[in-house]
């Protein structure tokens, strides 16, 4: 499994909450916002796969990287304020590991 694998885990996974959220709560938020940042990190995990190719900067991980940031920023204050694992504490862990794998994939 390459790193460029999980941003593609990891869109799939947001797109699948963003749909759970629309649908128990009706929050068009969620539909919007996990839609946008899942085909984002789907994006990236694209980019990934061709640069991984192709070689040079991979702007595939820096943008799987800055959405990671981004999600990390706002579920982990949500989830440190809940104590809830649903969706705040499975978003910030994802991210987390979104940034880890950035990282790894910009060294690499």
């Amino acid at each position: 499994m390459k790193y460029s694998d999980y941003y593609c885990f990891f869109g799939l996974v947001s797109i699948i909450l963003g749909l759970i959220g629309f649908f128990r709560a009706k929050s068009v938020p969620s539909l919007v916002a996990g839609g946008l940042s899942g085909i984002a990190l789907v994006v990236a995990a694209t980019m990934s796969w061709k640069r991984e190719v192709t070689g040079g900067v991979n702007w595939g991980y820096v943008l799987g990287l800055v959405i990671s940031v981004l999600l990390l920023g706002r579920f982990l204050p949500g989830f440190l304020k809940s104590k809830k694992f649903y969706p705040a504490g499975i978003m910030a862990l994802l991210s987390i590991l979104g940034i880890v794998v950035g990282i790894l994939g910009l060294i690499q």
